[in-house]
């Protein structure tokens, strides 16, 4: 049985292939847009030569800021400033000289009282040494003088005792390991020493009965004749009250 034809059949679409082709026709075209947009803006810009009629004057760099020249200082001021600096240097060593010189001078009072000090020191004890030597030599010669009448009265003579014939050599031995003398004396000149003793030998005095003629010899053996105070006593026990004894430089007697 054959069935009728349905009346609500699609209408069939004209002209789709045309507008396909007009759609892809513009989407080429937004693409060869966009390809050629995107390397136009990242090419680099090529040069552009161009002539110039006029010429371009070249640049020129700044022409560095000249400064002014110091202006020299008259020779007066440099002058006067040397003299200045000259005076104050003279002035500074004038100052300094003076200083040190104020120093000596105190240096040299000090020094001056210090042994102005000392030798009064020494003038009081030697003073007071002497006035006990005075002292002493005064008992001995009180001494002396008893000791004196005593020996005349038991010798049976009416002066004073004298020295044996070897004492004066005995002296002179106990004497000549205490003269120091280094002197070369012309020749061999005696020097005479006349000594007054108390009767335990004690040396009241001292003096040069007969000089050598050498001062520095005759100081020597005066000195050595102090040095070896009390000399010794005779065979008597008793030292004679005055002698004279004989020095020489070149002494033989050993």
């Amino acid at each position: 049985m054959q069935t009728a034809a349905s009346p609500y059949q699609p209408v069939r679409e004209r002209r789709t292939l045309t507008c396909f082709l007009l759609a892809l026709l513009m989407h080429l075209l937004l693409g060869a847009l966009l390809y050629y947009g995107v390397r136009w803006r990242n090419a680099v810009p090529t040069g552009v030569a161009a002539e110039l009629w006029e010429p371009v004057p070249a640049a020129t760099a700044p022409e560095p800021a000249v400064r002014p020249a110091p202006t020299p200082r008259p020779v007066e001021e440099e002058d006067a400033d040397i003299s200045l600096q000259e005076k104050q240097r003279k002035a500074r060593e004038a100052e300094r000289e003076a200083e040190q010189r104020r120093q000596r001078e105190s240096q040299a009072l000090a020094e001056a009282a210090r042994k102005e000090a000392q030798r009064k020191a020494m003038e009081a004890q030697r003073q007071a040494s002497n006035a006990e030597r005075q002292a002493e030599l005064a008992r001995l010669r009180a001494q002396a003088g008893g000791a004196g009448a005593t020996a005349n009265s038991g010798a049976g003579s009416g002066s004073s005792a004298r020295p044996s014939s070897g004492y004066a050599e005995r002296v002179r031995q106990r004497v000549k390991p205490n003269i120091i003398f280094n002197e070369d004396v012309p020749g061999n000149p005696a020097a005479v020493v006349a000594v007054h003793m108390a009767p335990d030998g004690s040396l009241l005095s001292t003096r040069l009965a007969r000089s050598s003629g050498n001062a520095g010899w005759d100081n020597a053996v005066l000195r050595a004749v102090q040095r070896s105070d009390p000399l010794p006593r005779d065979s008597n026990g008793v030292a004679p009250s005055n002698i004279l004894i004989t020095f020489w430089p070149k002494d033989e007697g050993g």
